[in-house]
C-alpha cells in the first residue's frame, strides 16, 4: 500500500509539472551531458598533448647525449671515462636547481644512479629509480623507459631513461624535467573549459527555455483568453491562434456557446414549468376564495402549501442553472448601494441606519438578479428583525483566493445557536407574526451553493444576527 501511495504521489507531482518545465528538462537531459562529455574530451586531449609536448624534449636530449658520448682520450687508468662532445643547447640545464636534468651514470642495484657526467642544474645530487623501474630499464636494453622521481628540491619529476652499452659498460643515459608546469596547464586548462562550458549549458539551457516559452504562448495565450472568459472579463475566446491550435479554440467557443443555449433551454424549461403549474394553482385558489365550505378552506390551505413549494423548487431550479453561466459579471458595489436606498425607503416607519463599508472595484462572477436575490433577503430580512443599526461590510477574500465576503450585522433580537442550521431550511419562519414565506434564507442558501459559495449565520457584535455570504469574484 505504501509503494501505491508513492506511485500515486510521483504520478500527481508528474502531472502537476508545467509544459515548459516538462520541455527544458527533456532538453536538457541531453544537452548537459553532450557539453560534459565534450569538457571532458577536450581536458583528455589537452592533457594528452601537453603531457607530449612536455616529454618528448626529454627524449630528444637523450639522443643528443647518446650521440655526444665519447672516451676521454687522457683515459689512463682503464677506468670508464668519458666526455661529450656537445652539451645540450637548453640554457636550463646550465641553471643550479632549474627543475632540467641530465645524466649519464651506472644503475646501481637500489635504484641510485651513480653520476658519470650530468648537468650543472643537478648541483652534485644524483637521481633516484623505483627498484620496478630499474629492473624495466635493464631487461630493455636500448628503449627509453619513461618513470617517476623527486629532484633535488623535492620537486616531482618526470624522468625518460635509456640504458646503453659504451666500451663494453652498462650506461644509463637519463634527462628529467619538473612535471608541476605542465600539471598546472593542464588544471588551468580544465578550470577554463569546465568554467566555459557550463556558461555555454546555463546560456543553451536558458535559450532552450526561451525557444520554448516563445513556442508556447500561443496556448498561454488561450488559457489566458478561457480565464477571462470564466471570470467574466469576455464573452467568447478571443485572439489569433497558429493553425495547431485555432481548433481547439473553435471548440471551447462553441462549447461556452452551447453552455449558453442549454442554460437558456433550462431556463425557458424552468419559465414554462412554472407558468403550467402556476396558473391551475391560481384557479383554484380563486375558486377556494369564494367559497365558505370546510372542503374550500382545505383547498386554500393546500393549494397556498403547493405555490410555496413550487415558487422554491423552481428558484432552486433557477440558481443552478444560473451558477452554470459563464461570462457573465455584476458590480456589487452598484447592487448594494442600489438594494439599500431600496430597503430604506420601504422600512422608512423604522429609521434604519445602514453602516455601509465596501470595497471598491469588486465584481461578481454571475448575474445581477442573483447577487439581487441573495443580498436583496439577507438585508430584507435583517431590516425585518433590527432596532435601527445594520452595518453592511463588502471585501474580497484575503491571500489572493478570488470572493467575495459580504457580512450583514442587525441589532435586533437574534436567535439561538441550535436554531441556525434550521433557519436554512425551506419553510421555517421563527416568528410567524412576521410577514414572510420562509424560504428567503434558504433561497439565499442554494444560490450561493450553486455559485460554488456559501452562507453562514453567526451572532453578531451589535446582539442580532450576523449573517456571511461568500460568493465567487471577477479578478481583473
Amino acid at each position: 500500500m505504501q509503494v501505491d501511495a508513492k506511485q500515486t504521489e510521483q504520478v500527481d507531482t508528474e502531472q502537476g509539472r508545467s509544459l515548459v518545465w516538462r520541455l527544458v528538462r527533456s532538453a536538457a537531459l541531453w544537452v548537459v551531458p553532450a557539453l560534459l562529455f565534450t569538457a571532458f574530451s577536450l581536458i583528455w586531449f589537452y592533457r594528452a598533448s601537453t603531457y607530449k609536448n612536455f616529454n618528448d624534449p626529454l627524449v630528444s636530449t637523450i639522443q643528443a647525449l647518446v650521440a655526444n658520448v665519447q672516451d676521454d682520450p687522457q683515459n689512463v687508468d682503464g677506468e670508464v671515462n668519458i666526455i661529450l662532445a656537445h652539451q645540450p643547447i637548453d640554457a636550463r640545464y646550465q641553471l643550479a636547481l632549474s627543475g632540467r636534468y641530465w645524466m649519464v651514470g651506472k644503475l646501481q642495484e637500489d635504484g641510485v644512479l651513480k653520476p658519470i657526467l650530468s648537468s650543472l642544474s643537478l648541483s652534485d645530487t644524483t637521481l633516484q629509480l623505483s627498484q620496478n623501474k630499474a629492473d624495466e630499464i635493464r631487461a630493455n636494453q636500448g628503449e627509453v623507459i619513461r618513470a617517476f622521481s623527486v629532484g633535488p628540491d623535492n620537486e616531482p619529476l618526470s624522468l625518460a631513461a635509456q640504458s646503453v652499452i659504451f666500451k663494453e659498460q652498462n650506461l644509463v643515459i637519463t634527462a628529467a624535467a619538473d612535471r608541476r608546469p605542465a600539471a598546472q596547464a593542464v588544471q588551468r586548462f580544465s578550470m577554463i573549459a569546465l568554467g566555459l562550458l557550463s556558461v555555454l549549458a546555463m546560456g543553451l539551457t536558458l535559450a532552450i527555455y526561451m525557444q520554448v516559452r516563445t513556442g508556447l504562448r500561443p496556448l498561454f495565450e488561450l488559457r489566458d483568453s478561457v480565464a477571462d472568459v470564466r471570470e467574466g472579463r469576455a464573452s467568447s475566446v478571443k485572439g489569433k491562434y497558429p493553425k495547431e491550435i485555432k481548433p481547439l479554440a473553435d471548440e471551447l467557443n462553441s462549447l461556452i456557446g452551447h453552455n449558453r443555449d442549454v442554460v437558456e433551454y433550462a431556463r425557458t424549461h424552468v419559465a414554462n414549468l412554472a407558468h403550467a403549474l402556476k396558473t391551475p394553482l391560481a384557479v383554484l385558489i380563486n375558486e377556494a376564495e369564494n367559497k365558505k365550505s370546510k372542503l374550500a378552506k382545505i383547498v386554500k390551505q393546500q393549494t397556498g402549501t403547493m405555490n410555496k413549494q413550487v415558487n422554491h423548487h423552481l428558484r432552486r431550479a433557477r440558481a443552478a442553472t444560473r451558477g452554470q453561466t459563464i461570462g457573465e459579471k455584476t458590480s456589487v458595489t452598484q447592487t448594494v448601494n442600489s438594494l439599500v436606498r431600496t430597503l430604506g425607503r420601504i422600512y422608512r416607519d423604522k429609521d434604519l441606519d445602514f453602516q455601509v463599508d465596501l470595497e471598491s472595484d469588486l465584481h461578481f462572477r454571475g448575474e445581477k438578479r442573483d447577487l439581487e436575490e441573495m443580498v436583496g433577503n439577507l438585508l430584507d430580512n435583517a431590516c425585518k428583525w433590527t432596532n435601527a443599526e445594520i452595518h453592511i461590510l463588502v471585501k474580497a477574500e484575503p491571500d489572493n483566493v478570488a470572493n467575495i465576503r459580504i457580512i450583514i450585522d442587525d441589532d435586533g433580537i437574534g436567535m439561538a445557536q441550535n436554531q441556525y442550521e434550521n433557519v436554512l431550511k425551506r419553510g421555517t419562519r421563527l416568528d410567524e407574526t412576521t410577514p414572510g414565506t420562509g424560504f428567503g434564507l434558504s433561497i439565499v442558501n442554494d444560490l450561493a451553493t450553486a455559485y460554488k459559495g456559501s452562507l453562514a449565520l453567526t451572532k453578531s457584535p451589535l446582539g442580532g444576527l450576523r449573517t456571511t455570504l461568500i460568493i465567487p469574484m471577477v479578478r481583473e
